[in-house]
């Protein structure tokens, strides 16, 4: 199974799934991560180095591919973001693609989630595609923690994927490397969020998404 996992940002693959992503390479799966701020670097820094520090933290977790748009997303028109999230899907040969909620609390975040929808609907334009098997929205802090507007559907988990405690803590190492971390989030929080999504689904620790949908 190949997975696409696309964010505005770099960094925000591992925070909302990077312990999905270390499990789906260890048990076989190919994971590439597309990026739509071309800013690059750990949650915007503009320097090759951070560049590459942040693609070295996805080689850990066992990506095998990743795609940074070129541009600046805020400079980059609604149907460019679409038609790069689709060369990524046809280059990486996708069967699913992760992303955020629709409802996360910022515009960048939320074109990206937009923009995915849009894409995901490749198949329809071009029969060399092939149907997605599954769109997931991953959690995600801006979605679930900071619930400001109550007429808004926020994230509501139906799918988890357990992880272990070496798992959980290749996503934590990997995310201590983040300049931004404490403007999104803790690693206290992080582990802790692990622990009630496990205790939801029987496990010790978790990851949740939202299913928009899976075919079998």
């Amino acid at each position: 199974m190949n997975y696409l996992v696309v964010t505005a940002h770099s960094g925000d693959e591992i925070l909302g799934c990077g312990g999905t992503i270390r499990k789906l390479s260890l048990t076989g799966s190919s994971v590439s991560v597309c990026t739509l701020d071309g800013s690059g670097g750990n949650c915007g820094g503009k320097d090759e180095e951070s560049i590459e520090d942040h693609r070295l933290e996805l080689r850990k977790l066992g990506v095998k591919e990743s795609y940074l748009l070129e541009k600046r997303r805020d400079s980059v028109p609604f149907s460019n973001l679409v038609s790069f999230i689709e060369k990524c899907i046809v280059d990486s040969n996708a069967d699913s693609i992760i992303t955020y909620h629709p409802a996360i609390g910022d515009r960048e975040r939320q074109m990206a989630s937009k923009a995915v929808q849009k894409a995901s609907q490749l198949f329809k334009r071009r029969k060399d595609v092939k149907p997605l098997a599954a769109l997931l929205y991953m959690e995600f802090p801006s979605a679930t923690d900071i619930s400001l507007d109550p007429t808004v559907k926020w994230f509501s988990p139906n799918f988890y994927v357990t992880l272990d405690e070496e798992i959980l803590h290749s996503k934590l190492d990997a995310l201590s490397s983040l300049s931004c971390l404490s403007a999104l989030t803790s690693l206290e929080t992080v582990r802790s969020v692990a622990v009630m999504r496990g205790s939801q689904s029987g496990a010790m620790y978790s990851e949740a998404f939202e299913s928009v949908y899976i075919r079998v």
